[in-house]
């Protein structure tokens, strides 16, 4: 049983594992510490509300995609250093701007690797918008169809992923409802990044018998999944998205 002593001893204990990682990272860049108090002597400059939301945006795909790759650089070092994909400019300055914000979402949905040149990295997201329909001034989706239009066209299609690396066994069981298997494949890619999407096996339906399927999803959310297979229009199918997703360390 958790007791109140316990509890209050983890938050501390977390807190302080979390201020020593920003203090070291913050010391190791030449950074102010952020947890120190706030000083007439700071440095400021003005920032519109869009400048901080961009930020904001910037760290979250950022700190994503480390933790999704389980890239043994930090995030935090990333962002404030000089980055050959932004032309040597340093990511957390770049993303102020839109065009920066969308490349560097662009750049970590595509999992590209952290040191590749600005002119390579312009190639690629030229030639994955040509491919895909993704276009950089209009977003991550824009396929060329009114996904409105083609709502009842939907239906259900499952993806197991299982990867295997020194330190883990990531088994990935997902359902989502999509016009197509190519469509399906892009919200994988989305959601994990293209170095896991692209190791999905992608099927139409659900079945019952798919070994990630007898582990991982119970009888109750397996019927859920058997009715929409066989009715997409029924209510429950509308805006499912299913994300389960179990560690082993081998």
């Amino acid at each position: 049983m958790l007791t109140h002593e316990m509890y209050e001893q983890r938050i501390a204990a977390r807190t302080q594992r979390s201020a020593l990682d920003y203090f070291t990272t913050s010391a190791l860049l030449g950074r102010p510490d952020p947890l120190a108090s706030d000083s007439p002597d700071d440095v400021s400059f003005d920032l519109t509300y869009k400048m901080v939301d961009r930020l904001v945006i910037a760290a979250v795909e950022t700190g994503a995609r480390f933790e999704r790759d389980s890239l043994p650089s930090d995030p935090l070092a990333w962002l404030y250093s000089p980055q050959p994909p932004f032309d040597g400019a340093r990511p957390l300055e770049a993303c102020l701007t839109a065009p920066g914000l969308m490349r560097c979402i662009m750049f970590h949905s595509l999992d590209l690797e952290l040191g590749m040149p600005s002119d390579l990295v312009d190639q690629i997201l030229r030639r994955d918008a040509g491919m895909t329909g993704e276009t950089v001034a209009g977003g991550l989706w824009n396929t060329g169809r009114d996904r409105d239009s083609v709502e009842h066209g939907r239906t259900l299609y499952t993806a197991t992923i299982v990867d295997v690396r020194v330190d883990q066994i990531h088994h990935v069981y997902h359902a989502m409802m999509a016009c197509d298997l190519a469509e399906a494949r892009g919200l994988l890619r989305l959601r994990y990044g293209r170095q896991l999407a692209d190791q999905a096996e992608v099927r139409r339906g659900y079945d019952a018998s798919n070994p990630l399927a007898v582990s991982m999803v119970s009888d109750a959310m397996g019927a859920i999944l058997a009715m929409v297979a066989s009715n997409p229009q029924s209510a429950l199918a509308e805006g499912l998205d299913l994300q389960l997703e179990s560690r082993f360390a081998p």
